[in-house]
């Protein structure tokens, strides 16, 4: 847990190797399958006839947020090239849109893509559920002073007494600070609450599970999974800077580790951008001193970088900003990338006491979240940009 905050909050991303140093290659082999989805994409838009065929960017229909986009964009910025498809999944049947990118990358290719969105999904997930408990229980969210009793064969007690004797001597009302066993039951309730929030609020393009309350979830997914290739062609420098800084309205963005490196994060702690995917190289080149890997998979189809958005900084109570980071692509050589950015379901709630225990131990932020719809809070941060 202590590693996940770390690597979060003072270096700006989690590097996740998703065979766990050699133990399991189902999930890179997946990845590596997703990659091929992507070259192929790219390869077969370069007719003009294929690229009709994609939908040009709009505002995507049943998501619930004027901000949500899908389709196929193309900008152009001096020296610097941009072209991405934004995509998303149907709740009901799990179906890949806009559909029409079937008839670019085939059958095989939509299921590479729904595929690794779910292996991308469930990291994010898991990693916002520890850092999100981390955060309730530093915090003591949960914690109850007098929650905790003893159970002895006479009855429940506090102190040798029983309920009636330490409520009428004033004990329960005197003791100050928490008990060993209140904290402990605090903090398994706060990792029990953040277990909830990431089931009920994070969207991982799945029906939302029945839950206390009514919502009215939108039909396609908040969270969009982006195929991109960027470029600097024609720039006489030897990296360009091709995305400006900036930080994403997401729980986490989780950035499939690419064979060009091109992702730029800024680092808290040493104050200087510094690039994941060459760390996770020289991790993969430690594990495979002999390049024997390559037969099974690319290497960097084992890693995955989770970088925290603004709905993190939100559910950790500052704890882990919003990390800001960039793309320079580099003279001559384009750079692929296949980000998703997981968001919250439009429709839920942010309840506080349900999903990050006591208001009275919440920040002003998290006070004025209470009780918002999700969307509410993206289209907020995001009209702020």
């Amino acid at each position: 847990m202590m590693h996940v905050m770390d690597a979060l909050a003072n270096h700006g991303c989690l590097i996740v190797d998703l065979t766990n140093e050699d133990a399991n290659f189902e999930d890179a082999i997946t990845m590596s399958k997703m990659w091929s989805t992507v070259d192929t994409f790219f390869s077969n838009i370069l007719d003009k006839d294929t690229i009709k065929g994609i939908p040009p960017m709009d505002v995507a229909k049943g998501v619930g947020s004027s901000h949500a986009t899908i389709g196929y964009a193309s900008h152009e910025d001096g020296d610097n090239q941009l072209k991405f498809l934004e995509t998303r999944l149907r709740r009901s049947d799990g179906t890949l849109l806009p559909e029409e990118t079937q008839d670019v990358v085939g059958d095989k290719g939509v299921n590479s893509l729904v595929d690794s969105f779910h292996i991308m999904s469930d990291v994010g997930k898991d990693i916002v559920r520890i850092v999100t408990a981390a955060s309730s229980i530093d915090a003591e969210a949960f914690v109850t002073t007098g929650s905790v009793v003893s159970q002895k064969a006479e009855g429940p007690s506090i102190a040798g007494l029983s309920i009636s004797e330490a409520t009428s001597s004033g004990i329960l009302d005197e003791r100050e600070s928490p008990s060993a066993a209140d904290i402990l039951r605090g903090d398994i309730l706060a990792s029990d609450a953040a277990a909830l929030m990431a089931l009920e609020i994070m969207d991982d393009g799945k029906p939302l599970p029945p839950i206390n309350g009514a919502f009215e979830e939108e039909p396609v997914s908040m969270s969009p999974h982006r195929l991109c290739r960027y470029s600097n062609d024609h720039s006489n420098k030897k990296y360009n800077e091709v995305f400006g800084g900036h930080t994403d309205t997401s729980f986490v963005t989780i950035v499939p580790a690419a064979s060009v490196s091109g992702l730029e994060v800024y680092d808290e702690d040493e104050m200087q951008w510094y690039r994941p995917e060459l760390r996770a190289r020289k991790h993969a080149k430690q594990l495979d001193l002999k390049d024997e890997m390559n037969d099974k998979f690319p290497w960097h189809s084992r890693y995955l970088i989770v970088m925290p958005g603004e709905l993190l900084q939100i559910t950790s109570r500052n704890n882990v900003p919003a990390v800001v980071h960039r793309v320079v692509a580099a003279q001559d050589k384009s750079r692929f990338s296949a980000p998703i950015l997981l968001r919250a379901r439009s429709g839920t709630k942010l309840d506080v006491e349900r999903y990050l225990g006591s208001l009275g131990k919440a920040d002003s932020l998290l006070q004025e979240c209470d009780g918002m719809k999700m969307e509410e809070i993206h289209d907020a941060l995001q009209d702020k940009r």
